[in-house]
């Protein structure tokens, strides 16, 4: 049990730093503040941007836990493994799949 806690912890610790990098370019790509005031329209665009790039880092966190699942045979195919990894990362949970009773934990 401590050794599924323990890759549990790491893969999060992965997910974090993941999100991290991510979050931190996209703040540096924003625009440095300057007099000009933004439209509605800039900042519809830049919100547009923003929401996809976070779509984007989720994503690769989703396949970072669905990849970990069919290396370590806890699910054998990777759509089914993605699957698993995305009802669980957002906790819809419909209970169709399950890991087998030693990565439950994970």
């Amino acid at each position: 049990m401590l050794r599924q806690l323990l890759v549990a912890l790491c893969l999060m610790a992965i997910c974090v730093v993941v999100h991290a990098i991510g979050v931190t370019t996209a703040f540096r790509r924003l625009p440095r503040q300057t007099a000009h005031i933004p439209q509605f329209r800039e900042l519809c665009w830049m919100f547009i941007r923003l929401a996809s790039w976070m779509v984007l880092l989720h994503l690769a966190e989703i396949a970072l836990w669905g990849f970990f699942y069919v290396w370590r045979d806890a699910i054998s195919e990777l759509p089914s493994a993605l699957y698993f990894s995305a009802v669980t990362y957002t906790t819809t949970g419909y209970g169709d799949l399950v890991l087998p009773e030693e990565w439950r934990l994970v």
